[in-house]
């Protein structure tokens, strides 16, 4: 089922209106522009890749992620080509979660599993393997490993084979991988023992027979170019089964390059064994907000964990304002409190602007605001300290990065009597909750 909300902040009634009348009875009135925030919740409802799901290669999941983000712009910007900045949306799609192979060809003369001293010895900031001591979708091991694998292993010879194993974190999952990797001359490259089912070696006849080749030069025009004409090559030549390989050695603008083609069922396509996937195909969440100038991908989730405020939650929001900000405390009872408005008698939060500015203006500190202006105030109130700081660590048992937490809380007064939700995400690094801006959605 999907959400939608859009919030007009100008009556249609105006722009039925002459101007020179609302120009003389409503000053200012051309310069309050239409605008539309718009709230989207559902199903992703573009177009997938021929796959029908999106990739999140390990190691490459920025590339992935970019994928995403710039399909749902071209949802977004189809389904409202005019929207305001504090727009927003989370759109369900179907991501796989891929990552190689653990390899099971290759003998190891040597195998060996990473201490924490050796994570921390790769560095411990951020995006770096000591910061947890592990690999994870943003820490490539091929970046890291080749280095260490030098380091250790100085006094190996040539064809050296080592193991490393490791640990990896992906999708709320700590598991334990390996990689293999072979000593040349240059240093450690990763070993995959991958044998093709054929080999080819492409001869000046070859050439000559195919359009947009040079007999000397080889092929000539781009990457995309050169893969199509393969593809075509390798489809006359061999009655291949869905899976078939071949080693292939051939001359790009006179360059000798080594590649492998692999037959999908339909036709023949570049293949890197290394990056053979295994993929786990699950819906995630994405969170987009428009700036104002353009949609951007915000978060990639797993789930939405839903967290209602409870009598308890508004008593220990209560309790903090008595200790910590005792003059905030209503006057009439101990029940509530009027800095971020909690009210134990009736469970909610009291948004009520002429309470707030005639009873509780501590020091004048809302002079002259405007009821938006104050409201502000009690949204950001809420969202950067009394759920993050205050209930969240007390109401989530075990934290997760790929889960947002929304915590609906019942209003009186301010924006509306009803029921309200705002969003939170857990940072690892951090140990800590950060409010994803969005404004408070009415239930």
């Amino acid at each position: 089922m999907n959400k939608k909300l859009i919030y007009g902040l100008c009556a249609a009634s105006f722009l039925m209106t002459a101007c020179d009348y609302n120009e003389d009875n409503f000053p200012g009135f051309d310069q309050e522009p239409l605008t539309d925030v718009v709230y989207y919740e559902g199903e992703f409802t573009g177009k997938y890749p021929t796959e029908g799901y999106f990739s999140l290669v390990q190691g490459d999941e920025e590339s992935g992620k970019a994928t995403i983000e710039k399909a749902l712009i071209e949802m977004l910007e189809d389904t409202y080509p005019y929207c305001d900045k504090g727009s927003s949306a989370k759109i369900k799609v179907k991501v796989a979660d891929v990552m190689p192979p653990q390899n099971t060809d290759v003998v190891a003369d040597e195998e060996y599993e990473l201490t924490t001293a050796d994570y921390d010895a790769m560095g411990t900031g951020d995006k770096q393997p000591g910061k947890h001591d592990n690999f994870a979708y943003n820490i490539d091991p091929n970046e890291y490993l080749p280095n260490f694998c030098t380091t250790k292993y100085v006094d190996k010879q040539v064809g050296f084979i080592c193991k490393i194993i490791y640990k990896y974190y992906s999708n709320r999952e700590t598991t334990t991988q390996a990689k293999f990797y072979k000593k040349g001359a240059n240093g450690f490259v990763e070993e995959t023992g991958f044998k093709a089912d054929k080999s080819y070696i492409f001869t000046s006849e070859d050439y000559a027979d195919i359009a947009g080749a040079d007999e000397n030069k080889g092929f000539v025009g781009s990457d995309e170019e050169v893969e199509a004409l393969i593809s075509q090559f390798l489809q006359k030549k061999y009655v291949a089964s869905d899976g078939m390989t071949v080693a292939l050695n051939y001359k790009h603008t006179g360059n000798t390059i080594d590649a492998i083609y692999r037959y999908n069922g339909e036709m023949w396509e570049a293949y890197n064994p290394a990056k053979e996937m295994v993929a786990s195909i699950t819906e995630r969440i994405t969170v987009v907000k428009f700036d104002g100038k353009e949609w951007k991908l915000s978060n990639l989730i797993s789930d939405i964990k839903e967290l209602s405020l409870t009598n308890a939650e508004y008593t220990k929001l209560v309790e903090w304002v008595k200790e910590n900000k005792p003059e905030f405390m209503s006057t009439q009872n101990t029940t509530s409190e009027y800095y971020f408005g909690a009210d134990t008698k009736n469970n909610n939060i009291n948004n009520k602007y002429s309470t707030w500015t005639q009873y509780y203006n501590v020091d004048g500190y809302l002079n002259d605001l405007k009821d938006e202006e104050i409201q502000v105030i009690m949204d950001e109130r809420l969202a950067k300290e009394a759920f993050p700081l205050i209930l969240l660590p007390d109401m989530v048992d075990n934290p997760d990065p790929d889960i947002s937490y929304t915590v609906i809380y019942k209003i009186y007064g301010g924006r509306g009597n009803g029921n309200y939700a705002m969003s939170f995400y857990y940072s690892k690094e951090d140990n800590a909750y950060t409010w994803d801006e969005m404004a408070p959605v009415m239930q």
